[in-house]
């Protein structure tokens, strides 16, 4: 298993966002299985519309729960594949959790 980095977000922010709206927290990442790939984000897009994310009103995308990660669009290269699509090495982009590392079964974009 691998320890992993995850940014969560532990309360809505009062107006501007601080460091204390967020946690870090390490998480082990399961092994993969038959299909998924291992994924290390590379970059993680900041973008505006995450601070409406932030707070807890009806729009056109889902709030961010509380603890739980603030996902975005991230570059990830994947380090390990036992999904035929996929090899190590390979650049893969989408909706992502900011996760240093995540499991996934690598429906999203290929770069």
């Amino acid at each position: 298993m691998i320890m992993s980095k995850t940014i969560v977000l532990k309360q809505r922010p009062d107006g501007t966002p601080k460091n204390n709206d967020f946690e870090i927290i390490n998480e082990n990442q399961p092994s993969i299985k038959s299909g998924e790939i291992l994924l290390k984000a590379k970059y993680v897009s900041v973008d505006p519309y995450l601070r409406g994310r932030m707070r807890d009103e009806e729009s056109y995308i889902e709030p961010f729960k509380i603890n739980k990660p603030i996902a975005s669009t991230v570059v990830a290269e994947v380090v390990e594949s036992k999904n035929e699509k996929y090899s190590e090495g390979d650049f893969l982009t989408g909706m992502l959790d900011w996760k240093e590392y995540q499991v996934h079964t690598g429906i999203i974009c290929v770069m």
